[in-house]
């Protein structure tokens, strides 16, 4: 068993080590807390603070896939090998085992505190009109008042179980209003859901699959938003553009990379509940020091995990044995559970990849439909916008791309809001399909695929309308000929 340490329990288990000569692996106990107190914007979710949209096009798998993915991915592996080693050796320790007992002890306070996070999170998206987190605007007042509905069903434990289904029926309906790729950010609120009804089971085999399936829920949403950042890396930049604080000087593009790891590690971690009471109290710490960051909104937007998190720390794996205590011996524990991060990682990012994909395409007709119909006219020529672009090659890889604008100013912190004049930001194409939204003068063009490419930039007013001046949208063209790698030798 594990527990969160103090920087006083780390001594009185440094000095009993020391005492008696046995080693413990405090190389990987290091190697483990500096990278789980990482600073990360990986506890903000994304998208209830960076404008985002699925027109914008997902990266390649093999853009994806770069030596720092790798060298993320390495110390992923070696932090959770070197958490199975750490959690064996804590365990032997008569004292950590009270510790653990006492905690465990606890553990029928489990319902409780599921039953006010959840109240807690219903309750505020009924007041701020939401439907259950803050970026999904609801459409229809009545399923407004649903999630109050089912936030008083909670407060009687009778009628636990009929919120539990509530919970799941609002999911649904969530997922009729902002598709189904979407939803699961939130695959969450169906497994408290499941925890409500199980739990409350007359049957002691539904009882013992409540924890089990809100971990697996937890564990999946910590996962896919990390695929998230590694697929749409822009989204998670424009949040660094905006609160540099948060990457501490590093390099944005490293960053997210480095974010996602630790989101994608700490979601394994839960699924197989490696470090129950350090991982806990770690993620909430993180959870809390954005707060400095984001607000209110991060605190409450986060209460429904922090309760997950809680009865993590007090309720454990429950009667149910973790995934990898299914194998006994430590010896085969490790390349197992390696094993298993490697194939949760593939599975989760190929999946994500497609559904991203066709989002995509969903997105950018609809954007196209709207983009047709909806320019704003320019009326005083003398403030018209103009744009140039020019085409550089890159001296190691890619292009260059240049924007010259005249009365036209960028503007990233009010994408998405009402236009202004003389503001407003750009949008990319290539060969017809958008590639990026531009906030700034240049912008690199990575790698094309031999052949002809167009490349086409739009001006557009903070809410994506297209800037028109005499009827005219105000665009550029330009065309990249890419010669075959043969074709250079020659």
């Amino acid at each position: 068993m594990a527990l969160t340490l103090s920087a006083q329990s780390q001594k009185i288990i440094y000095y009993k080590f020391m005492k008696s000569g046995k080693k413990i692996h405090w190389a990987g106990a290091f190697l483990v807390i500096g990278f789980l107190l990482c600073p990360m914007d990986v506890s903000a979710h994304v998208k209830w603070f960076s404008d985002f949209s699925y027109s914008d096009s997902p990266l390649e798998i093999g853009e994806v896939i770069t030596p720092v993915f790798w060298m993320m991915a390495l110390l992923s592996v070696a932090v959770i090998v070197s958490l199975i080693l750490f959690e064996e050796q804590l365990g032997k320790y008569s004292w950590i085992q009270r510790f653990d007992q006492w905690l465990a002890s606890k553990k029928d306070n489990a319902m409780g505190v599921m039953r006010v996070g959840a109240g807690v999170t219903l309750v505020w998206a009924w007041q701020t009109g939401n439907l259950l987190a803050p970026e999904l605007k609801c459409e229809h007042e009545w399923i407004v008042w649903l999630q109050f509905l089912a936030a008083l069903l909670l407060a009687f434990r009778k009628t636990v179980p009929l919120a539990g289904v509530g919970i799941i029926v609002l999911y649904l309906l969530a997922i009729g209003q902002f598709g189904f790729f979407h939803m699961l950010d939130y695959l969450l609120f169906p497994g408290v859901g499941y925890y409500f009804i199980a739990g409350n089971a007359k049957g002691a085999v539904l009882r013992r699959t409540a924890l089990p399936a809100l971990y697996a829920t937890v564990g999946f949403c910590l996962i896919w938003l990390g695929i998230e950042k590694l697929i749409y890396p822009s989204w998670a930049k424009l949040l660094l553009d905006e609160h540099p604080v948060l990457a501490l000087g590093l390099n944005h593009d490293f960053f997210v990379v480095a974010a996602a790891f630790i989101e994608i590690s700490l979601g394994f971690m839960i699924m197989v509940c490696l470090q129950q009471r350090l991982l806990a109290v770690t993620i909430s710490l993180v959870f809390v020091l954005t707060t400095l960051v984001f607000g209110r909104a991060e605190v409450v937007g986060h209460t429904l995990i922090h309760a997950v998190l809680i009865v993590f720390l007090i309720a454990g794996a429950g009667r149910a044995t973790p995934p990898l205590h299914w194998i006994p011996s430590v010896k085969w524990r490790v390349p197992a559970a390696v094993l298993a991060f490697a194939v949760i990682l593939s599975t989760f990012m190929f999946p994500y990849y497609f559904g991203a994909r066709l989002s995509n395409l969903e997105a950018n007709f609809k954007v196209n439909k709207a983009h047709q119909r909806k320019l704003i006219e320019i009326d005083d020529l003398s403030q018209a916008p103009g744009l140039a672009m020019a085409i550089h090659k890159d001296p190691v890889a890619g292009w260059n791309l240049e924007l010259t604008t005249e009365n036209f100013k960028f503007a990233p912190q009010a994408a998405g809001f009402d236009p202004v004049d003389g503001e407003g930001h750009a949008h990319l194409y290539i060969d017809g399909r958008k590639v990026a939204r531009l906030y700034g003068l240049w912008y690199h063009i990575p790698r094309l695929d031999p052949g002809k490419h167009e490349v086409v930039v739009t001006l557009n007013a903070n809410n994506h309308s297209g800037l028109s001046v005499n009827g005219k949208e105000v665009t550029e063209r330009a065309e990249i000929e890419v010669v075959p790698l043969a074709a250079n030798v020659k």
